[in-house]
């Protein structure tokens, strides 16, 4: 296995265009570091990775969003390069749940979670990978929905907010929580991180810290980091190969 014929198996998995496959900048950028034969592991995995998904790779949207998945992991920092399939499948699923939510306008709590908690219970990764694929597949198919994805490049989580800054803020907090990885045993940390990141964006769009919109902001932000934490309470596999959640703190 070479690079090349790696980088060109997955860029015709993936449907990509010559100008929208940039992973080979991406591998440099984060990788730089490493020794070629990590590389090649980590592009390795991420062809293993887009293999699970390959009855749907005729549906060039769905495609594209799982590219998008896959460069917002490579730009996690990882303890060990061994660690970084089992992130992406995790991203992939919170990813594709987030976009049906924003799709669907449904209920967070009852029917995501209730859908998650069901299927991790019984099924493993590939088919709660191809049952999740075949649940988001029809908005894929909507060109309404298509269009606007061309438009945005990636999704992002509908905030129905009428407040420009507020939208930016939870935007921008939206893509912080993306580059973190999200650890349960870090959960403490990754709260204290969160709030030192809306300090920040307070800061600089002149949010008094003390104002309601700062403490409503603050609330949705919390709201959004849970989100994914519950989703990977859900996923969290104990050694006897069951599935169990793990409380939120």
């Amino acid at each position: 296995m070479d690079f090349s014929s790696v980088y060109s198996e997955i860029k015709q998995l993936l449907s990509l265009s010559d100008e929208r496959f940039d992973l080979e900048v991406y591998i440099d950028r984060h990788f730089s570091a490493e020794p070629e034969e990590n590389k090649l592991e980590i592009i390795g995995d991420i062809l293993h990775f887009i293999n699970k998904f390959t009855m749907f790779k005729d549906i060039k949207p769905f495609m594209n969003s799982l590219y998008t998945c896959i460069t917002k992991t490579l730009e996690i920092k990882l303890d060990s390069i061994y660690d970084f399939e089992e992130l992406l499948i995790k991203n992939a699923i919170i990813h594709f749940v987030q976009e049906h939510i924003n799709y669907s306008k449904i209920s967070q709590e009852n029917q995501v979670l209730e859908y998650l908690t069901d299927s991790l219970e019984k099924l493993e990764i590939q088919p709660l990978i191809t049952n999740l694929g075949l649940l988001i597949k029809p908005m894929y198919l909507d060109q309404n929905y298509v269009s606007n994805l061309n438009n945005l490049q990636e999704v992002e989580v509908n905030y129905n907010l009428t407040n420009g800054t507020e939208i930016q803020i939870k935007s921008k907090i939206d893509n912080w929580l993306k580059k973190q990885e999200i650890d349960l045993d870090k959960q403490k940390e990754l709260q204290e991180k969160l709030s030192e990141e809306l300090d920040r964006l307070f800061n600089k769009y002149n949010i008094s810290k003390n104002s309601e919109k700062s403490k409503k902001l603050q609330l949705e932000a919390v709201e959004m980091l849970n989100m994914k934490l519950t989703m990977l309470s859900l996923m969290e596999q104990f050694s006897d190969d069951s599935y169990e959640p793990i409380p939120i703190k």
